[in-house]
């Protein structure tokens, strides 16, 4: 389940997570828009706190074409 549909799910703000994993809201609303992945041991906090219904693999950042990197030869 990706991170924003159980905070949503449970009522919990990015200060609650925050607080709870030793983040600062700023990196948990970028977990949570997906716009940036985490470290597994952060990942393995988030999993504790949602009792497994966020794993680690929901906090992989998108990989949309909006977000995705510049093709190389675009960069010459």
């Amino acid at each position: 389940m990706l991170l924003s549909e159980w905070m949503r799910r449970e009522g919990l703000s990015d200060a609650d997570v925050a607080a709870a994993v030793g983040l600062s809201e700023f990196t948990v609303r970028k977990l949570r828009f997906r716009d940036r992945g985490t470290s597994l041991r952060v990942a393995a906090r988030i999993e504790a706190l949602s009792r497994g219904q966020v794993r680690a693999h929901d906090l992989q950042p998108r990989q949309d074409k909006h977000h995705a990197a510049p093709e190389p030869e675009a960069l010459s």
